[in-house]
């Protein structure tokens, strides 16, 4: 007999990220139970932290801001001699500092991309400072984006073409991208903004002409694309948190000063995001700051005050385990979670 609507609800909210991407393709009645709630079941998923620790070698451990529990994962491949390079769309992006390969790895379900890059490979660090995964409808066509401020190098790759498209950028480092209604931007440490094109032909650079860009030197700039908007955070614990909005009708920004029912995630080495807190029992209005190479939280005023800590390990004085940063589960479902190893 088919399950009842009421029933289908009840089995969704209690269902992982994973096995609620999973729940939502089994057949049309639990597809409509899945576009309904799926609002709702994104706001109640919290970011972890990610912990690991420098004996470790195939293991990560998340930390679920929601209850406090943490869950230890295994990766397929150990990662000795590879380097974290950040998070996005629900990817760990981790390169092998012996032979520059790039590997996304979900770490919920385990499906992982690697890519063969064509710069030379820095021996003892990543050659990359920002690595992107762009979302397509499917796995079938994926892309990444690389940055490389040393040799002011931006690589492109597209599984449908099967090559990498190379560009170059003078200037100011670049401190973040971000992908954003169907764009790319970046943005520099003094603040300029501009948009990546890809084209068959190669790369194109464009700086944007934007009113009221504050006149700064942030080495962690950071852009945040969330809720529809776009937003750049400069943000220095105890000292001070500056967040603008673009407006793209004026092309201006504007100065945020409250997040309202909102919280930002920060910190670490990976980028920060913007969610609702409410619906897992945590703090809005405010900043979760993870500091590297630390198992500590620190929760900060939107005055850049600092307003609690807590550990994120049982035992802080003898726990190895440090943050790397934090990790966005729902942004998992920015893509289509059909894992289809066709696409490697």
């Amino acid at each position: 007999a088919e399950l009842s609507s009421d029933l289908l609800e009840f089995i969704s909210k209690r269902l992982d990220v994973v096995g609620f991407c999973a729940f939502g393709v089994v057949c049309k009645s639990w597809w409509e139970v899945y576009v309904r709630s799926r609002e709702d079941f994104l706001e109640s998923v919290a970011p972890m932290a990610v912990l690991i620790s420098s004996h470790a070698k195939r293991s990560v451990n998340l930390y679920d801001m929601a209850n406090g529990n943490t869950k230890k994962v295994m990766l397929r491949n150990q990662f000795v001699g590879k380097f974290f390079v950040g998070c996005s769309i629900g990817y760990m992006t981790i390169e092998d500092c012996r032979n520059g390969e790039i590997s996304l790895i979900n770490p919920l379900s385990g499906h992982e991309l690697n890519f063969n890059s064509p710069s030379s490979a820095l021996q003892g660090k990543p050659l990359h400072d920002l690595i992107i995964f762009i979302p397509t409808l499917s796995f079938r066509n994926h892309s990444i984006l690389t940055v490389c401020n040393s040799t002011h190098e931006i690589q492109f790759f597209h599984s449908r073409h099967s090559r990498w498209f190379t560009g170059r950028f003078f200037g100011h480092p670049w401190t973040d991208i971000a992908f954003f209604k169907n764009q790319i931007y970046f943005v520099t440490m003094k603040a300029r903004l501009g948009n990546l094109t890809i084209t068959e032909s190669g790369i194109d650079l464009n700086w944007l002409v934007v009113e009221n860009t504050p006149d700064v030197n942030a080495q962690n700039m950071k852009l945040v694309a969330s809720n529809n908007q776009l937003l750049m955070v400069d943000f220095v614990p105890n000292r001070h948190l500056n967040i603008h909005k673009i407006d793209f009708n004026s092309m201006g920004w504007v100065k945020q000063d409250k997040l309202g029912d909102q919280a930002l995630f920060f910190g670490g080495n990976w980028g920060p995001s913007i969610t609702k807190p409410g619906k897992w029992g945590g703090q809005s209005n405010c900043v979760y700051y993870l500091e590297a190479s630390s198992s500590m939280c620190y929760i900060y005023s939107m005055e850049a005050k600092l307003i609690e800590k807590f550990s994120l390990v049982e035992n802080p004085t003898t726990s190895k385990l440090y943050s790397e940063g934090w990790y966005y589960p729902h942004q998992c479902m920015k893509i289509d979670y059909h894992m289809d190893d066709r696409a490697m």
